[in-house]
């Protein structure tokens, strides 16, 4: 496969200012092939920050059908542990040192380091045709690894450039690149346009990890960076439609801003539309590499009715509906060492409805699956039965739906223990990464039963009605409505 990227290519590092042409991005991508072959890898993985040289290797990758693992930064130690395992890479890319002695450092290429790792096992098996895996936020608390070929992910970006028909995009990545929708729809799709790409490391956007700390950065990088486009999870378009409100003034630049990840509430576009951001609704998830469908109107254009779909499916896309159940019929490679997963459809889990124009209206979820405004997947019994291992909590129901955090609802084995929880709930939180920390909690004063109905018959939580009796309590327990549990200023530059 060779990747032919129009003549006015530009992929910028907005950390070092270095800025790099079609040529040199075909030069880069040549070190990068030159190295990992002349080497003879074979399984790569990739764990670093946002930068330009990581963009450069993904595209190196991609392009000579080398497999390439990128790892997100915010992962806890025994999932890094639990993925290593199971995908044993004969190499590791990086931009922190490695101390181990299963590691050999080869060389440096910018700010990444290469390393030969020494095996422990054969690790798990990978279908031949893969080319990236991407690993899940974890909904059972160990991420699980998607099997992508190359051919699927530059499909969805071809799809993007004819749904989007933008005119030399300038697009700026505020995911990490380790997203695979930014990964595809925010470096790809935009290059194959002949556009620009800007790239910032953590520190640059606010973030640390998964959580965005310093919002006046982001802002300030937006509004300093003057791009075209945008890709937005829920809560970073909260972000910004507060901010607007308080009188930011995003750039006139702006031309496209895409909002997935996790589902959107149309009174927060009918806001965002009435606040002048042009905003576009788009479904899809890692399984089907990404983008499944996107609106073709902002949300400025938009009737309420349009306002609850997520748009017609991509030209390559096709789509049914059985049992309610989204499914997408295109080839699956199945999950990282489940070779029964490998399908020729996917069963996306969530509920859905195409309109009389085909259009895609996501209606929820088949599963308890918690998915936060940042686009986390969250297993809901994962840090429950952390909470409850000890006995100090009797029960514990997780809660935070499209929330930019994690929340419970406690009843104690002996309310005289409330004392213990702050360092106990610490304590819990240390084993789990930090999307699915608990952030706030609410203690209950009668048990969960099933006379009330918020209890089954085998002990197990009826979410709903949880949810039903409880709502007041939950929505205390997310009031801040900001991303750091915290007040701030937003930046303001009108005038």
């Amino acid at each position: 496969m060779r990747i032919e990227l129009p003549t006015t290519a530009v992929l910028k590092d907005l950390a070092t200012g270095l800025a790099y042409s079609q040529a040199q991005i075909k030069r880069q991508m040549a070190i990068w092939q030159e190295l990992l072959l002349g080497y003879g890898a074979q399984r790569i993985a990739l764990a670093a920050n946002s930068s330009a040289q990581w963009a450069l290797l993904d595209l190196a990758c991609l392009d000579a059908d080398l497999l390439l693992v990128p790892l997100p930064t915010y992962l806890s130690e025994s999932q890094l542990a639990h993925i290593m395992t199971q995908l044993e890479p004969d190499f590791y890319i990086s931009d922190q040192e490695q101390n181990s002695a299963e590691f050999t450092l080869l060389e440096q290429v910018g700010d990444l380091l290469l390393y030969r790792r020494e095996l422990q096992s054969p690790g798990a098996a990978i279908p031949a045709t893969c080319q990236k895996i991407t690993f899940t936020s974890g909904s059972t608390g160990q991420p699980k690894g998607v099997c992508l070929s190359a051919q699927s992910q530059l499909d969805v970006a071809y799809s993007l450039l004819e749904r989007i028909s933008q005119n030399a995009p300038k697009h700026l990545c505020l995911l990490p690149l380790s997203t695979l929708l930014e990964n595809i729809a925010g470096i790809y799709a935009p290059l194959l346009a002949g556009g620009e790409v800007l790239i910032a490391p953590d520190s640059l956007r606010g973030f640390s990890g998964s959580q965005l700390c310093n919002p006046q950065a982001l802002l300030a990088l937006i509004s300093s960076t003057t791009p075209k486009s945008l890709i937005l999870v829920p809560e970073l378009l909260q972000l910004l439609v507060m901010a607007r409100a308080q009188g930011w003034q995003a750039p006139g630049s702006l031309e496209f801003i895409a909002v997935g990840g996790a589902h959107v509430s149309a009174a927060l576009l009918q806001q965002a539309a009435r606040l002048g951001l042009p905003v576009y609704q788009g479904y899809g998830l890692s399984e089907c590499a990404s983008v499944v469908a996107l609106s073709g109107v902002d949300a400025r254009q938009s009737t309420a009715t349009e306002l609850e779909l997520v748009g017609m499916p991509l030209a390559h896309r096709d789509i049914e509906i059985i049992d309610g159940e989204i499914v997408v019929k295109q080839p699956f490679l199945g999950y990282l060492g489940d070779a029964a997963s490998l399908s020729d459809k996917v069963f996306t889990g969530d509920l859905g409805e195409l309109d009389t124009q085909g259009r895609l209206r996501i209606l929820g979820r088949r599963k308890n699956l918690l998915i936060s405004s940042l686009g986390r997947n969250i297993s809901p019994e994962w840090p429950e039965a952390l909470l409850t291992q000890s006995g100090l909590i009797r029960q514990a129901v997780l809660v935070g739906d499209a929330q930019p955090y994690c929340a419970a609802l406690l009843y104690l084995a002996d309310a005289k223990a409330a004392a213990q929880l702050p360092a106990y709930l610490a304590h819990i939180n240390q084993q789990l990464p930090d999307y699915a920390q608990i952030k706030a909690y609410q203690l209950l004063t009668q048990p969960l039963s099933v006379a009330d109905g918020t209890l089954t018959a085998n002990g197990r939580p009826r979410r709903a009605e949880v949810v039903k009796k409880y709502q007041c309590e939950i929505n205390d327990l997310f009031v801040s409505n900001d991303l750091t549990g915290e007040s701030y200023e937003f930046l303001s530059n009108a005038g």
